[in-house]
């Protein structure tokens, strides 16, 4: 059973789960560690604010997520290898593009067209999920964010996790290609900055599980085609799986990042080669990999939490230092 106050909501729940599922095995891992944690939250302190007039274009051929919007005023965004900023009637405009996965065979993608988001689950555990084709089953959500545009489609996290170079860890991955049920699967930080550029508060702790319909004006074009920035296709730097042909010719290539707390990188998939991209080049995680952005919590620390409002903003930068006050009920200062 879905965690849901009645069964009208479980069955909300179920309709919008449809065609977002699959399995894997749990892994028990250190506080420390970026890597599969089922029942922790996630928190996103980076540096993308909620954006004014928030658009979302999904590309189906391409497999990329192109977020746009208006910088609010008085807010600065620093260089970020994923956005492209400009100048627009004296306001910046924020181009931001994420690798996304689309329907597999026999599975279906949203129809071209725009879309309202319906349905947002900010702190979404391991657990049952059900559909007409398997029933209830267990679904490695990862504790983050599933936020809902066309019933049963939505962005969510990656749900595949894989093991390290170091091969002792299992960790999140993305596959970027036509592997879904359905959703636009992303990596798992992506979601979170996602979210938050759209008004998802993802400094709050939020109860596992919990619903709402989002109160945003943001809305979601998905078109067949490659998406364009200033008259290119668009590309991002990220693996290409099963189904993805990369755009050729006058391509804007985006950059990308991936979050680690280790330091040593073992919190990091293994390096990948760009299947159907550029001959021979590989995309290693730890070249792209920023830290203080997102970071996790257990569930026993989140009632703490919940209590003193949203985390600072620099939590994930100093998140030992904020959970030893936390739980010893000390002002939240951390230099």
């Amino acid at each position: 059973m879905l965690h849901s106050p009645t069964m009208k909501r479980l069955g909300l729940l179920a309709l919008l789960l449809l065609g977002c599922s699959s399995a894997s095995e749990d892994v028990d891992v250190s506080d420390d560690e970026l890597a599969q944690k089922a029942t922790e939250e996630w928190f996103y302190t980076g540096p993308m604010p909620a954006l004014e007039s928030p658009h979302i274009t999904v590309s189906l051929e391409g497999n990329t997520v192109r977020l746009t919007g208006l910088l609010p005023q008085n807010a600065s965004l620093p260089d970020l290898p994923h956005v492209k900023t400009m100048v627009e009637n004296g306001r910046t405009r924020v181009d931001a593009v994420y690798p996304i996965a689309t329907a597999r065979a026999g599975k279906t993608n949203s129809s071209p067209g725009t879309y309202h988001f319906q349905l947002a689950v900010p702190y979404k555990p391991d657990g049952i999920a059900w559909t007409p084709e398997e029933g209830n089953h267990f679904v490695t959500w990862g504790g983050f964010p599933f936020v809902s545009y066309n019933n049963g489609i939505a962005f969510h996290g990656p749900i595949t996790p894989t093991r390290n170079i170091a091969g002792d860890l299992s960790v999140w991955v993305l596959k970027r290609g036509d592997v879904s049920g359905g959703c636009n699967r992303m990596m798992g930080e992506h979601v979170l900055e996602l979210a938050t550029a759209i008004g998802i508060d993802m400094r709050k702790s939020w109860i596992a599980n919990q619903s709402f319909v989002p109160k945003t004006p943001a809305t979601v074009e998905v078109i067949a085609g490659y998406d364009t920035y200033r008259g290119q296709l668009i590309d991002v730097d990220y693996p290409t799986d099963i189904g993805v042909v990369r755009p050729k010719g006058n391509v804007v290539m985006f950059g990308s990042w991936v979050a680690a707390e280790l330091p040593n990188g073992k919190d990091l998939p293994p390096s990948l080669k760009w299947e159907g991209g550029v001959s021979g080049d590989w995309y290693v995680f730890g070249e792209h990999a920023v830290t203080g952005r997102v970071c996790s919590v257990k569930p026993a620390d989140l009632p703490k939490i919940r209590s003193r409002g949203d985390v600072p903003k620099d939590f994930c930068q100093k998140k030992a230092c904020y959970l030893a006050a936390y739980r010893s009920g000390s002002p939240l200062a951390c230099p």
